[in-house]
Order: C-alpha cells, then sequence, then structure tokens
C-alpha cells in the first residue's frame, strides 16, 4: 500500500502554483513540492496544518491510502 497526497490536484482546481501557495502559508517551495510530487517520506504536522487551514481541508481530504498494484 502508498500513501498518496492529493495537493497537486487541490492547487491545480484552485489554480495556485507551488510558488505562490508556499508564499502564501510560510512553507518552502520544496517541502509542498515534496508533497505534490508524492516523493515525501515524513510529513511535518505543523506544516501539515498549515496547509489544510489554508486550503479548508482535512488531513484525510489531502492524504489517501492505494493499493499497490
Amino acid at each position: 500500500m502508498a500513501l498518496r497526497c492529493t495537493l497537486d490536484f487541490e492547487l491545480q482546481s484552485r489554480k495556485l502554483t507551488t510558488k505562490a501557495f508556499a508564499a502564501q502559508i510560510g512553507i518552502s517551495e520544496a517541502s509542498i513540492a515534496k508533497l505534490r510530487q508524492n516523493r515525501f517520506s515524513m510529513i511535518d504536522a505543523t506544516n501539515f496544518e498549515k496547509i489544510c487551514v489554508a486550503l479548508e481541508l482535512t488531513p484525510g481530504d489531502l492524504l489517501q491510502i492505494e493499493a499497490d498494484t
């Protein structure tokens, strides 16, 4: 099973760039990019909370578990 982050979809649907969103919430562009590309091994709780609050989402809206194929 794999943990997937839907941040890319959420930002695209809101027409937000990584740079603009990172500046808006005060997180590095690299951290946002890793989540968008599902290249993360850990998620900082404070940063994740900032993302959820800014997008008005819950953690369950952003993280999904996918079965391996």
